[in-house]
C-alpha cells in the first residue's frame, strides 16, 4: 500500500496540493461526460414533472363541450414543453396529498388565454400545496382564441364546472365541499376573479346533476392577476385573447 507524505510534514499526512489535484482532475471529468448527454429543459417552462405526469386527469364535461368551432392552431417553434394549447377537452389534473386536511384547491395557471403555464403555476404549486394537506385540482381550461363561438365565455364555463365537479365528488376525494377553494395567477388570477365574482352568471345551459352543485368558490386567491380588461390598466394580450382585437365597450364591461 502507498503512503502519503507532504512537501515539510511527516508520514501519514495528506498533500493537500495532491487532493487539490485530483478532485479536480475528477470535476474536469464530470463535465466532460455531463457535456456528452443530451441536455433536457429544466425550471418554471418545462419539462413537466413525474407527478405531473402521473396525476389523475379529470375530464370537465360529459360529452363535447358548451360551444362550438374549436379549431387547434400551429404551436409556436420553440415553445415551452410545460405550457399547454390546443385545449379541445379541459380537465383537472389531480394532486392529493398524502394526509389530507379535508380542503380543496382549484388551480388555475396563467399565460394572458393564450397558453396555459403547466409548471410553476401549475404543477409544481400543486405539489406544493399537496405536500401541506391540499387536494388539488389543476384546470386546464379552454383558451378563447381557439376558435370557440362566444370566445369570452369558455373559460369561466370551464371554471365554473370545476368548482361544481369538485363538490360533486367530494367524497370520493375526501375533501369538505364548503371548502373548495379557488387559486389563479396572472390570467388565471383574472378567471379566478372572474370566478369569485361571476359564479352565478349563466354561462351554459346545465346538462347533468353534477350542474346543480353551487359553483361558488369558498375563498378565492389572486397571485399576480390580469385584474381589468379596460385600458390603459388590462394586460393587452390577455385582453385581446379573451375578448377579440375590436371589442365594445359592453363587452369590455
Amino acid at each position: 500500500m502507498a503512503r502519503i507524505g507532504t512537501e515539510a510534514g511527516p508520514v501519514g499526512t495528506l498533500n493537500r496540493r495532491a487532493v487539490l489535484a485530483a478532485a479536480g482532475a475528477g470535476l474536469i471529468a464530470a463535465q466532460a461526460a455531463a457535456a456528452e448527454q443530451p441536455r433536457v429543459p429544466s425550471g418554471p417552462l418545462g419539462p413537466l414533472s413525474p407527478a405531473w405526469r402521473a396525476a389523475e386527469i379529470l375530464p370537465l364535461w360529459n360529452g363535447a363541450p358548451p360551444e362550438t368551432g374549436f379549431r387547434p392552431a400551429p404551436v409556436p417553434q420553440g415553445a415551452p414543453p410545460g405550457f399547454f394549447r390546443n385545449v379541445s377537452t379541459p380537465s383537472l389534473h389531480v394532486f392529493r396529498p398524502r394526509i389530507g386536511n379535508g380542503r380543496a384547491v382549484i388551480l388555475i395557471p396563467g399565460g394572458a388565454y393564450s397558453f396555459i403555464v403547466g409548471t410553476h403555476e401549475g404543477g409544481d404549486t400543486a405539489e406544493a400545496l399537496a405536500a401541506r394537506g391540499y387536494t388539488v385540482f389543476v384546470l386546464i381550461y379552454r383558451l378563447p382564441g381557439e376558435g370557440w363561438s362566444h370566445r369570452w365565455n369558455v373559460p369561466l364555463q370551464d371554471a365554473q364546472r370545476a368548482v361544481r365537479l369538485v363538490r360533486a365528488n367530494a367524497r370520493r376525494y375526501r375533501v369538505d365541499p364548503g371548502r373548495v377553494m379557488v387559486l389563479g395567477y396572472s390570467a388565471g388570477g383574472h378567471l379566478a376573479a372572474s370566478l369569485a365574482t361571476g359564479f352565478a352568471e349563466p354561462t351554459y345551459a346545465a346538462r347533468d346533476s353534477v350542474d346543480a352543485q353551487d359553483p361558488r368558490p369558498s375563498a378565492a386567491g389572486l397571485i399576480y392577476p390580469v385584474i381589468t380588461l379596460a385600458a390603459p390598466y388590462t394586460h393587452a394580450q390577455s385582453a385581446a385573447s379573451l375578448l377579440g382585437q375590436a371589442p365594445d365597450e359592453p363587452l369590455i364591461a
